[in-house]
């Protein structure tokens, strides 16, 4: 059985993937100073937050914040996330107030694992370097 991880790991997880990314649009927005690629810069921008949670997700099962907690993704059956959900996840992210189902709910759920049939568990796999 898979244990499922708890509010408290959740937490941390978007916590550290909210700085990942700020540090990321920091990095940005420093280079849209010295370049006249504005339009550019603003794109790649959205770029990264979409592909920091798709590709991360879809590739790994986790992101940054969950490498730190050694948590991950899996659809509902225990099985590895499609492309599919892993976008589904992402557009289930942009519900307003969406940030406050995890800590609403009754379980360790937020909108976007109950909307895209998912789950965070802890990685008993995962092998720490």
């Amino acid at each position: 059985m898979q244990k499922e991880a708890g509010r408290k790991k959740r937490f941390i997880n978007f916590i550290v993937d909210i700085i990942t990314i700020g540090v990321l649009m920091e990095i940005t927005f420093r280079i849209e100073e010295i370049v006249d690629y504005k339009t550019l810069i603003k794109n790649i921008r959205i770029i990264i937050v979409f592909g920091y949670y798709v590709s991360m997700e879809y590739l790994f099962g986790k992101t940054i914040g969950k490498y730190f907690t050694n948590t991950k993704v899996v659809n509902v059956d225990g099985s590895k996330i499609s492309f599919r959900t892993a976008i589904i996840r992402y557009i289930c992210r942009w519900i307003p107030f969406e940030f406050a189902s995890l800590a609403l709910g009754s379980d360790a759920e937020a909108w976007h694992d109950t909307l895209s049939k998912t789950k965070v568990i802890e990685d008993s796999n995962f092998k720490k370097m």
